[in-house]
Protein backbone atom coordinates (compact mmCIF):
# COMPACT_ATOMS: atom_id res chain seq x y z
CA UNK A 1 0.00 0.00 0.00
CA UNK A 2 1.39 3.41 -0.90
CA UNK A 3 -0.62 5.45 1.63
CA UNK A 4 -1.51 7.99 -1.02
CA UNK A 5 2.03 8.47 -2.32
CA UNK A 6 1.57 6.24 -5.40
CA UNK A 7 4.88 4.54 -4.72
CA UNK A 8 4.17 1.97 -7.40
CA UNK A 9 4.14 4.66 -10.10
CA UNK A 10 7.36 6.43 -9.14
CA UNK A 11 9.82 6.53 -12.01
CA UNK A 12 13.07 7.03 -10.11
CA UNK A 13 15.89 5.06 -11.66
CA UNK A 14 18.42 4.92 -8.83
CA UNK A 15 18.28 3.69 -5.26
CA UNK A 16 19.37 7.12 -4.03
CA UNK A 17 16.47 8.83 -5.85
CA UNK A 18 13.99 6.35 -4.37
CA UNK A 19 15.49 6.84 -0.90
CA UNK A 20 15.20 10.64 -1.19
CA UNK A 21 11.59 10.41 -2.30
CA UNK A 22 10.76 7.95 0.50
CA UNK A 23 12.36 10.35 2.99
CA UNK A 24 10.22 13.24 1.75
CA UNK A 25 7.06 11.10 1.84
CA UNK A 26 7.92 9.91 5.36
CA UNK A 27 8.46 13.49 6.51
CA UNK A 28 5.05 14.46 5.10
CA UNK A 29 3.41 11.55 6.95
CA UNK A 30 5.07 12.50 10.24
CA UNK A 31 3.94 16.10 9.78
CA UNK A 32 0.36 14.97 9.13
CA UNK A 33 0.43 12.70 12.19
CA UNK A 34 1.60 15.63 14.32
CA UNK A 35 -1.15 17.88 12.95
CA UNK A 36 -3.75 15.15 13.49
CA UNK A 37 -2.62 14.47 17.07
CA UNK A 38 -2.50 18.13 18.17
CA UNK A 39 -5.69 18.92 20.06
CA UNK A 40 -5.20 22.65 20.57
CA UNK A 41 -3.25 24.73 18.08
CA UNK A 42 -3.86 22.66 14.95
CA UNK A 43 -7.67 22.68 14.86
CA UNK A 44 -7.91 25.54 12.38
CA UNK A 45 -5.02 24.13 10.32
CA UNK A 46 -6.77 20.74 10.08
CA UNK A 47 -9.98 22.38 8.83
CA UNK A 48 -7.98 24.42 6.32
CA UNK A 49 -6.11 21.37 5.00
CA UNK A 50 -9.33 19.36 4.72
CA UNK A 51 -10.87 22.18 2.69
CA UNK A 52 -7.82 22.30 0.42
CA UNK A 53 -7.95 18.53 -0.06
CA UNK A 54 -11.33 18.78 -1.78
CA UNK A 55 -12.56 15.77 0.15
CA UNK A 56 -15.92 15.70 1.84
CA UNK A 57 -15.98 15.17 5.56
CA UNK A 58 -18.28 12.55 6.99
CA UNK A 59 -16.33 12.33 10.19
CA UNK A 60 -13.84 14.71 11.69
CA UNK A 61 -10.96 14.13 9.27
CA UNK A 62 -8.68 11.45 7.85
CA UNK A 63 -4.92 11.49 7.63
CA UNK A 64 -5.13 10.92 3.87
CA UNK A 65 -7.28 14.02 3.49
CA UNK A 66 -4.82 15.99 5.64
CA UNK A 67 -1.96 14.72 3.48
CA UNK A 68 -3.76 15.76 0.28
CA UNK A 69 -4.48 19.19 1.75
CA UNK A 70 -0.88 19.55 2.92
CA UNK A 71 0.34 18.84 -0.63
CA UNK A 72 -1.93 21.58 -2.01
CA UNK A 73 -0.85 24.00 0.72
CA UNK A 74 2.85 23.37 0.10
CA UNK A 75 2.24 23.99 -3.62
CA UNK A 76 0.43 27.22 -2.75
CA UNK A 77 3.32 28.38 -0.58
CA UNK A 78 5.77 27.71 -3.42
CA UNK A 79 3.62 29.75 -5.82
CA UNK A 80 3.22 32.61 -3.34
CA UNK A 81 7.01 32.76 -2.95
CA UNK A 82 7.57 32.73 -6.71
CA UNK A 83 4.98 35.37 -7.73
CA UNK A 84 4.17 38.82 -6.36
CA UNK A 85 0.67 39.56 -5.11
CA UNK A 86 0.18 41.88 -8.07
CA UNK A 87 1.12 39.12 -10.53
CA UNK A 88 -1.19 36.63 -8.79
CA UNK A 89 -4.01 39.16 -8.85
CA UNK A 90 -3.46 39.70 -12.58
CA UNK A 91 -3.54 35.94 -13.19
CA UNK A 92 -6.74 35.69 -11.15
CA UNK A 93 -8.33 38.42 -13.26
CA UNK A 94 -7.29 36.67 -16.46
CA UNK A 95 -8.60 33.31 -15.25
CA UNK A 96 -11.95 34.84 -14.29
CA UNK A 97 -12.40 36.03 -17.86
CA UNK A 98 -12.39 32.40 -18.96
CA UNK A 99 -14.79 31.31 -16.21
CA UNK A 100 -17.42 33.84 -17.27
CA UNK A 101 -17.57 32.73 -20.90
CA UNK A 102 -20.61 30.81 -22.01
CA UNK A 103 -19.91 27.24 -22.97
Amino acid sequence: MSAGHHLESWQQESAQAIAKRLLVASMACVTVWQIAADNKEATELRLFLIKLSGRQRRHKFTNLALLAGLWVFLSMIEIMEAYSLEKLDGLKTTARQFFKKDV
